[in-house]
Formats: structure tokens, sequence, C-alpha cells
């Protein structure tokens, strides 16, 4: 862990379904440019951790505490170091629900990340409508998200708020529907081309809480990408260089301008 208070520390919230391990290029690319990153255990994906069940259950509540208890060691053991969250598909939900719930966080990175009601999928909202309307019985049946089902194995409860989500537009938590420019967070939005998981429409509803000009967008064109290499909702991670540049870039002009004012 460095001791520069101009450079973050960034703790990386794992999409539905990604082992934490799958992240190691994007902290190694964070800590290339003098940052500290570290990435949440994943839990019930990770082998570390205990898979869910009909007994082994959780839901968004526990992510945010995860994110809660990581950040709040941090600034314990490390004064004036700040603490970015990058929240990627699902971990930016859970990002943005631990920034409302009072969270202590100097930027947000919404990776992937959007407000997933099904309406703002066009032609495929039925697909996805009828994903969400799985969850109830097949979790009823299980006790969790099996792992041949989408994103799993995943906890009941954590699905059942999802799916509501989904197709209620009820926000899991803090519960409810998102408020509008609550947050004067400097939040960083990465968006992949073609992402299919994570349409335009449903990022921008995810961050209707933070104020307008805290919002930073950034599109990660395919013809960005190193040679060879291919990007999507997840793989974008497994090449991260020009995302990371253009973290780097916005996380310094974003401290010019408040050591400016």
């Amino acid at each position: 862990m460095h001791t520069d208070s101009t450079r973050p520390h960034v703790v990386i919230a794992a999409a539905m379904g990604v082992h934490s391990a799958y992240y190691r290029e994007l902290a190694a690319a964070l800590e290339a440019i003098g940052w500290s990153a570290c990435t949440l255990a994943a839990r019930g994906i990770d082998r570390d951790t205990e898979a869910p069940s009909r007994r082994n259950d959780w839901g968004y509540a526990q992510l945010v505490a995860a994110l809660d208890e990581h950040a709040s060691r941090i600034r314990s053991q490390h004064p004036g170091i700040p603490v970015v969250v990058l929240g990627h598909s699902l971990g930016g939900q859970a990002a943005l629900g631990y920034a409302l719930t009072g969270g202590q966080v100097d930027g947000l990175v919404l990776a992937g990340a959007s407000e997933p009601y099904y309406r703002r999928y066009g032609k495929r909202f039925w697909g996805i409508w009828a994903l969400a309307a799985a969850v109830p019985p097949v979790t009823a049946l299980y006790g969790y998200w099996p792992a041949w089902g989408f994103g799993g194995p995943q906890p009941r409860t954590l699905m059942r708020e999802w799916s509501r989500l989904v197709r209620r537009r009820r926000f899991p938590y803090p519960a409810g529907r998102l408020p509008r420019e609550v947050l004067d967070i400097p939040t960083f939005v990465l968006q992949v081309e073609g992402d299919q998981l994570s349409v335009p429409r449903a990022a921008r509803a995810l961050v209707r809480p933070v104020k307008d000009d805290a919002v930073t967008w950034w599109d990660y064109h395919r013809d960005a990408a190193p040679e060879g290499a291919r990007i999507d909702h997840l793989s974008w991670a497994k090449s991260p260089g020009p995302a990371v540049d253009a973290l780097q870039e916005w996380w310094s002009r974003r401290r010019t301008g408040a050591d400016a004012g």
C-alpha cells in the first residue's frame, strides 16, 4: 500500500458470478500507474468462500457491508489515502448503494453497471423479464440460484432483490426508487461498446443519484483495445490498459479541479 495522498486505493467489487481472480490484470494495471488496488472476495464464487445454499443466504445489504468494512479498514490503517470504489456490473449497484447509505468514498467508478429495468432493453425486454420472473420459483425450489442459471450460483435473497430491480425498478439497497442528484461524488462511468447487459439507457438510470457535473462518461471502443483483444461486458477487464489510462486522466483532472477550488 502506498502512502501518497494524491493517489487512490481502488476497491474492486466484482460482477455477478465472477470470481475475484478475474480482475488480476485490472489490479495490476492500476498498480502500474502507482495506485493500489484490491478485489473484494466474490462471496459464494471464490473457492475459499461458502457456496450459497438454503442455509447460507445473503443479499445486497451484505455486499454493501463488505465494501464498508474494507473501506473503513483502509481509512483507519492509511489515513489520508483516497478510497475509490470500482464496481463492475452488480458490483456497481453495490457501490452506489454504499454511497447512498452514507459510505465514505472519494470516487466511484461504475463499469458496465446499470439499473437493469426490463423496459430499457428494447426488443430484448421479454427475455430479460422472463429471466427475472424465473428467479422466485427457482430459488424457492432449490433454496438458492443454481450454477446453471445466469450468473450462478447466487443466494436467493440477492437474486430475488435483483429480480425486483429488473421487473419493478425497486433498487435493492437502499430499497426503493433511486433518488435524483443527491450525491456529489466524482464518478467515472465506463461503458463498453456493444455491451448488451449495460445499455446506455440503463446506465444513465443508475447514475441518476449523482449530480450531473460530478459525472464523467467514457466509452471503451473496440478499436481502442489492444491488438487481438476482445472486449465485452466482462472481458474489458482482461485488457484494461485504455480504461486505466482514462481513469488516471480523470482522477488527475478531478484532483486539479479540487485543488483549484
